[in-house]
């Protein structure tokens, strides 16, 4: 049993190894997931407005959800989406085509920080530069290099 729980890990770690450093050109955002029922059918969207008040949900990002050892998670961040400002949502992806369509149930409460992708330094808040950022208006900070602790809880 622990033997097999070691190899459970290590492909784990493998696999996020792979994901992480598989696109060097495109940043990811990481945290973990909190109080999920590891039994359901859990992925990853991105959702939120750009600049020109566009409405975006986008679930087809490469992703690794670790339900059981980690509770962790890693989010390739597209480079095709308008500037603006998004979140991360846990959603049940009901019908099992790995996009956020209607219909699809979030699963996640809102953890007050902002994926922010920016044409610009300090385009949309302070502090924040070119690409993608974190921002979080409860204190806010920005994170640039860095994305990670992007944590979601269950509702």
């Amino acid at each position: 049993m622990k033997r097999m729980l070691a190899l459970a890990a290590l492909g784990t770690l493998t696999l996020s190894a792979c994901t992480l450093a598989g696109n060097p050109l495109r940043k990811d955002v990481t945290g973990n997931l909190k109080g999920f029922n590891p039994n359901q059918n859990i992925r990853l969207a991105i959702v939120g407005f750009s600049s020109a008040g566009q409405y975006t949900a986008d679930g087809t990002q490469s992703q690794i959800i670790d339900k059981y050892l980690t509770g962790g998670f890693a989010l390739d961040l597209p480079t095709n989406l308008p500037y603006g400002t998004y979140r991360v949502v846990a959603f049940r992806d009901s019908n099992n085509d790995g996009r956020f369509n209607t219909g699809d149930v979030v699963l996640s409460r809102d953890n007050g920080k902002r994926l922010v992708y920016s044409r610009y330094d300090n385009q949309f808040y302070r502090g924040t530069t070119s690409g993608w950022n974190i921002y979080n208006p409860s204190n806010n900070t920005a994170q640039t290099l860095t994305l990670d602790n992007y944590d979601l809880e269950a509702l």
